[in-house]
C-alpha cells in the first residue's frame, strides 16, 4: 500500500509542518509506505513571504542562498508531480489544504487526476467548507477535522479493494452523490503520534529562519486550538462544532517528542505553535519549567497580552526562550473590543511588552491591518501603542476574511467580498476596509515600523512612501536603508 501527501505551501516557506508529520507518523506506523512531493521550493520568481517581511521591515534580511541548490521553476511543478506519481505509483493520493492554497492544489489534482485512482482532501479549509471541496472533480474523499484514524482506515479498506465507505469523519464523492458519514469527536492529543519526517526526501525542508538564525527547526504542539473567540478567527466555529477543540497535552509528553525530534532529526530549535502558550494552569505551567531544563534546546513561541507577566518570561528565558511575539493585533481599544472581540485594554498591551523586555528576551508585536471598518486613524491610533511599548520588532499581518469567521460575514455583508472569494497570504495580500483601500493598506504595512520608530518631524516624508509610484518608492528605499542600518546593522536594499 503506498500513499503520497501532496504539501503545498507558500514559495520558500520552510518547516515541516506537523499536521502532515504526524499523519505521516500514523500511516508509517500502520505499516503504509509513504511519500512527499512538497511544492515550497518550487519559486516563481515573485518574492517570498519572507522576503516580503524583509522588505516591509519586520524582519532582518536573511539570505535564502542555502535553498539555491534546491529550487525548482514553478513552471514545471505539474509535470514533475505528475512524473513522481507515475514512478512512484501511490494507490491513494492525499492532500492538506489552507484556504490561500485551495486553488493551486485543485490544479494539482486535476493534472494528475487521470493517473490516480483514489484522491482525498484534508486540512483547514476542508473542514470549514466542505461541500466546496466535495464538489471538486477530482476529489474522491475529504478529512473534516483530524485525519489520523480515519486515514489509515480508508487506506486499510482500499487495500483489500473493498473501499469503506462509512468511516467516521470522511465524505465520499460516489458517482457524483455525496456519502456524508458522522464527525467523531475529538480525539485526545496525547494519542497523536510523534511527527515523522521520513517521508521528506528534500535535505533543506527542515531548516527554517527563526530569532535572526537558520536552524533545524520543528514546530511542536504544546495545546491544539484556542479557548478564545477572535473574531477573524475560525477557531470559534471550530470550537462549536468540535466539541472540546481546545485540548491541552500533557507536558511529558512534549518534552518526550522534543527529545524525539532532537535526537532523530538534529533538532536544534523550537517553534511551540501553540495559539498562546501562557493561558493555561500555574501548576502545569511549573511542570513545562522543570521539564524543559533538560530538554537545551532554544525556542520561540507566541501569546496574549494578558497573559504576560515578568516572573514567567524571566523563567522561560531561564529553561531557553529565545524570543515570543504577543498578539496586539489593533490599537484602538473600542474597535478591539467590539469588532475583534479581544477585551483588554491599552494599557494592558503595552506593559505586558515592557514586562517581557525586563527579562532580556526579544519580544515581537504581531499587529494585523486592513479590517473591515478600519480607518487611518485606527492603522495609527495601532502604530502609536507600539511607538510607546517599543518592542524588539513588529509583525504586520494583512487582514484575511478567512471562512467562517464573523468578520468574513461582515465583509461580505459590507460589499467587500463576494460569497465565494478565497483568501490570499496574509503577508502580501489585501483587501479594502470600506475606508482604506488595498493598496493604501499595503503602502501602510510597508511603512508601519518607520512610523514606529522615526521621530514625528519625518512622518510626512514618511507617508509619501506609502505611495507605490517613483516617488515614493524612491524615497521608501532611502528611508528603509537608514532603518535597517539602525535596527539590524545591515541592509538588503
Amino acid at each position: 500500500m503506498k500513499f503520497l501527501m501532496i504539501e503545498i505551501g507558500s514559495e520558500l516557506e520552510m518547516g515541516i509542518p506537523p499536521n502532515i508529520s504526524i499523519l505521516m507518523s500514523a500511516l508509517c506506523s500502520a505499516g503504509i509506505d509513504t511519500k512527499v512531493f512538497s511544492t515550497n521550493l518550487y519559486v516563481s520568481g515573485a518574492k517570498t513571504g519572507d522576503q516580503i517581511r524583509t522588505d516591509t521591515l519586520q524582519v532582518s534580511p536573511t539570505s535564502e542562498n542555502y535553498l539555491n541548490p534546491f529550487t525548482k521553476d514553478m513552471k514545471n511543478v505539474f509535470e514533475d508531480l505528475l512524473f513522481y506519481v507515475k514512478e512512484y505509483e501511490p494507490d491513494v493520493v492525499g492532500m492538506s489544504i489552507t484556504e490561500p492554497m485551495f486553488v493551486f492544489g485543485m490544479e494539482l489534482l486535476n493534472h494528475i487526476r487521470n493517473h490516480v485512482d483514489f484522491i482525498i482532501v484534508g486540512g483547514a479549509f476542508v473542514t470549514l467548507c466542505p461541500d466546496r471541496v466535495i464538489s471538486e472533480s477530482s476529489v474522491d474523499a475529504i478529512c473534516i477535522g483530524e485525519g489520523e484514524r480515519p486515514l489509515v482506515k480508508l487506506c486499510r479498506s482500499i487495500e483489500k479493494n473493498n473501499i469503506d465507505y462509512n468511516v467516521d469523519n470522511l465524505w465520499f464523492n460516489v458517482d457524483g452523490k455525496v456519502v456524508k458519514n458522522n464527525i467523531s469527536p475529538v480525539r485526545q492529543i496525547n494519542d497523536v503520534p510523534f511527527q515523522d519526517w521520513s517521508s521528506w526526501t528534500i535535505p533543506p525542508r527542515s531548516l527554517k529562519p527563526m530569532a535572526g538564525e537558520i536552524n533545524t527547526t520543528a514546530l511542536v504542539e504544546l495545546s491544539r486550538g484556542c479557548p478564545f473567540k477572535c473574531s477573524f478567527c475560525a477557531n470559534s466555529f471550530l470550537n462549536t462544532e468540535f466539541h472540546g477543540n481546545y485540548r491541552e497535552r500533557d507536558v511529558s509528553t512534549f518534552i518526550d517528542e522534543v527529545k524525539y525530534l532532537r535526537d532523530t532529526y538534529n533538532v536544534s530549535f523550537i517553534y511551540i505553535s501553540d495559539e498562546t502558550i501562557l493561558t493555561t494552569s500555574d501548576k502545569r505551567f511549573s511542570t513545562f519549567i522543570n521539564l524543559y531544563r533538560d530538554v537545551s534546546i532554544p525556542f520561540w513561541c507566541e501569546t496574549r497580552p494578558e497573559s504576560v507577566s515578568y516572573d514567567k518570561i524571566k523563567l522561560l528565558k531561564e529553561v531557553g526562550l529565545k524570543a515570543i511575539n504577543i498578539g496586539v493585533e489593533g490599537g484602538n481599544e473600542e474597535f478591539r473590543r467590539d469588532v475583534l472581540n479581544r477585551k483588554y485594554a491599552d494599557d494592558v498591551i503595552i506593559e505586558s511588552i515592557h514586562e517581557a523586555k525586563k527579562s532580556g528576551v526579544n519580544v515581537g508585536a504581531n499587529v494585523i491591518i486592513g479590517f473591515p471598518g478600519e480607518t487611518r486613524q485606527h492603522v495609527f491610533e495601532t502604530i502609536n501603542i507600539i511607538r510607546e511599548a517599543q518592542p524588539t520588532s513588529t509583525m504586520i499581518h494583512l487582514f484575511q476574511p478567512y471562512a467562517k469567521t464573523e468578520l468574513r460575514d461582515r465583509c461580505v455583508q459590507m460589499g467587500l467580498i463576494s460569497d465565494e472569494y478565497i483568501c490570499g497570504d496574509y503577508r502580501m495580500h489585501a483587501i479594502g476596509t470600506g475606508y482604506l483601500s488595498s493598496e493604501e493598506i499595503l503602502g501602510l504595512q510597508r511603512t508601519f515600523n518607520l512610523y514606529v520608530d522615526m521621530p514625528k518631524n519625518n512622518w510626512n516624508e514618511i507617508r509619501l512612501a506609502e505611495k507605490f509610484n517613483n516617488n515614493g518608492n524612491r524615497i521608501f528605499k532611502k528611508l528603509a536603508k537608514q532603518y535597517q542600518m539602525k535596527k539590524f546593522n545591515k541592509t538588503s536594499f
